[in-house]
């Protein structure tokens, strides 16, 4: 890192807590990975203007044209993470990391960097990939780059949105100027300073640590030297005369509290071009389309898709009863509980028709005992996939991975909407619907139908004693949490813990907050455990064992990973440790249960090991055994037990 990047040593403390380990400033991203861990480009490659190449994407295979242009380099094209992948679905996006960040090229000199570098550069990119007719957004300083093409492009353009945008960038404001000078003195003499300044300014709506954490490690994807000539060639430009020239139609997007570019540029973008539309984000910042994507992604939508052309409405008396039963997929116990439950739901209520809104491997599960899952299930992220992604060999911090599922959150609380948009419920049921939970709580407006949240655990505790980043990053999702039940305690129309009073902790929720356990009590109701079996069922162990063909007097061990694979390394071990059993005990009989996300190939034959993939009777099979080792598909810990009859 360069004296200019790191002058004055260590990180501003708020920057250290909240983005964590940073790699060296300017590392490009890795060329073999998407930028968006739901969705795969259709196409990508680089244009080239001048030596320099410009990397850019499309996403989705149909539907009319979209172009995000890129915007200030001091992000690349991931800030869209929450957007992209949804709107792949309905439009063929295409999105470019401006030079100087990203993928792109980061040139060196002044005369490589100008707006009509950036404008030839996106103007190069709708040529390469054949937009002829194509939506344009821009967001921020990308505003005056959309508005210039739809000036002098007018017949390729067919829609135009800008967010947090401006027109005009002139230094002649004596305010604008003092502004400038400040950030170019940050700029240049503290490089992490001035990242920590700039992301809190643009996300300045309240509990914004992942888009800031998001934002700061995108900055350092571009240095100093590179992100002042990007700076430079933005200031200075004026298009309002080519703004009052658009004709098509426009979508203007401003954050009345954004504390970057003031709200009046915003209606100023509106003043100029006739006939264009506003959305003002009451108490929004900077970057709707990180800090808010579900009403960015819906605006969007709504404003270029327009209206279905066809479409069914059933008369009330003749709607059949349905439920719509989201069911966890990390794992299977949540969606052996689920299942037990939809089954007591038809007893109670026979006509039910209950649609299942998941992925594998309770997907898997759910088609095998005969269950219906919804075809707009093959639409989502698999949030099991992302678990064993961010786990390691030995652990897995499930707040982490929780934290960094965003994009996937975000995607499939779209995908949840687009349902029951277009079909009827008479009940939705969340097993631990994290996505709808909170972007209900973020879109109230969006709630259509009673809403039932069940959950097994409250709150997020830090694991790593003396860890201070967790901390802080747990408490503050604990304080989201608290404020939106707090605001809105009609959204979930019942909240069930799944399990006993004494099993939630007394700890309080952080600093100056409330015991979990206090607030659980006034905010959920105890439903004691959903079990998939009957208990009495299972008390004559020795019943069990023969109906398993095991001897009374035989020793066997089950080690099960679980739904996921976060345990597949502590598995190994386990088989790999086996010999030494067999040596210390040599009648044991050791059955390994893989689980759907494991293949059984991947473990060696041995005398007295037994494969499984799968155990469909896992509570009648582990109590018939001698000892049991398991890991629940997001724990980062192994449990063991010796047999014993359940109470």
């Amino acid at each position: 890192m360069s004296t200019a990047d790191r002058k004055g040593g260590k990180l501003p403390e708020r920057l250290a807590r909240i983005a964590g380990a940073l790699p060296e400033p300017g590392a490009l991203p890795d060329a073999a990975s998407s930028p968006y861990e739901t969705v795969q480009p259709v196409q990508e490659g680089f244009i080239e203007r001048d030596g320099v190449k410009v990397w850019y994407a499309t996403w989705g295979e149909s539907g009319p044209w979209i172009a995000f242009a890129p915007p200030f380099q001091i992000v690349h094209s991931q800030m869209l993470k929450g957007t992209v992948p949804y709107l792949s679905r309905h439009f063929r996006v295409i999105t470019i990391d401006g030079r100087g960040n990203g993928r792109s090229d980061r040139p060196v000199g002044q005369e490589a960097y100008s707006f009509d570098h950036f404008y030839g550069d996106f103007v190069a990119v709708l040529d390469a990939v054949g937009a002829e007719r194509v939506a344009l957004v821009g967001i921020s300083a990308a505003a005056m780059t959309v508005l210039r093409l739809a000036a002098e492009q007018p017949q390729r353009v067919t829609h135009l949105v800008t967010a947090g945008g401006f027109a005009e960038s002139l230094l002649q404001d004596p305010r604008l100027v003092q502004r400038v000078a400040m950030e170019s003195e940050l700029l240049r003499g503290d490089w992490p300073a001035y990242v920590d300044w700039f992301m809190a300014t643009i996300f300045s709506e309240a509990h914004s640590t992942k888009p800031y954490e998001d934002g700061a490690h995108y900055a350092w994807a571009t240095r100093t030297d590179w992100l002042a000539w990007c700076r430079n060639a933005w200031l200075d430009n004026d298009v309002r005369d080519l703004a009052r020239r658009v004709a098509c139609p426009m979508l203007v997007i401003h954050g009345d509290e954004d504390g970057r570019v003031p709200y009046a540029k915003g209606r100023e973008i509106h003043a100029l071009v006739a006939g264009s539309e506003f959305l003002t984000i009451a108490g929004g910042g900077h970057v709707t389309a990180a800090r808010d994507p579900v009403v960015f992604n819906r605006t969007l939508r709504e404003f270029m898709g327009g209206r279905r052309r066809e479409r069914t409405w059933t008369r009330a008396m003749k709607r059949p009863r349905r439920a719509l039963f989201i069911s966890s997929p990390i794992g299977l116990g949540h969606v052996q509980r689920d299942l037990a439950i939809a089954r007591e739901l038809r007893k109670l209520q026979p006509d039910l028709s209950i649609d299942w809104f998941t992925t594998d491997p309770a997907a898997s599960y759910l088609e095998r005992e005969g269950e219906h899952l919804h075809p707009i299930t093959r639409r989502l992220a698999n949030e099991s996939r992302h678990f064993e992604r961010v786990a390691g060999e030995h652990d897995l911090s499930a707040f982490f991975a929780l934290r960094t599922m965003d994009e996937v959150m975000s995607h499939n609380f779209m995908t949840f909407v687009d349902l029951v948009e277009a079909e009827h419920y008479d009940i939705v049921i969340g097993d631990e619907a994290w996505e709808v939970d909170y972007h209900y709580h973020e879109n109230p407006e969006l709630k259509r139908q009673p809403y039932v949240f069940l959950t097994d655990f409250v709150g997020c505790l830090p694991m790593e004693e003396g860890n201070e980043r967790e901390a802080l990053l747990c408490a503050d999702r604990n304080a989201d949490d608290i404020e939106h039940v707090a605001r809105y305690p009609y959204l979930r129309d019942a909240a069930i813990f799944v399990g006993n009073r004494e099993d939630v902790t007394e700890q309080p929720f952080g600093p100056g907050m409330p015991a979990i356990r206090d607030w659980t009590d006034r905010n959920f109701c105890y439903c004691g455990y959903c079990l998939p079996f009957d208990p009495r069922a299972l008390a004559d162990i020795e019943r069990l064992r023969a109906q398993h063909g095991y001897r009374s007097d035989e020793k066997i061990a089950i080690a099960a990973v679980g739904g996921t694979s976060t345990g597949r390394h502590l598995l190994q071990r386990i088989a790999q440790a086996f010999p030494r059993m067999k040596r210390e005990l040599p009648e044991l009989r050791l059955i390994l249960v893989t689980g759907p996300r494991l293949s059984t190939d991947e473990f060696e034959a041995q005398p007295g090991l037994e494969l499984r993939s799968m155990c469909t009777t896992f509570s009648s099979t582990w109590l018939a055994a001698t000892w049991l080792w398991c890991r629940a598909g997001c724990r980062p810990r192994w449990n063991w037990w010796p047999r014993a009859a359940p109470s």
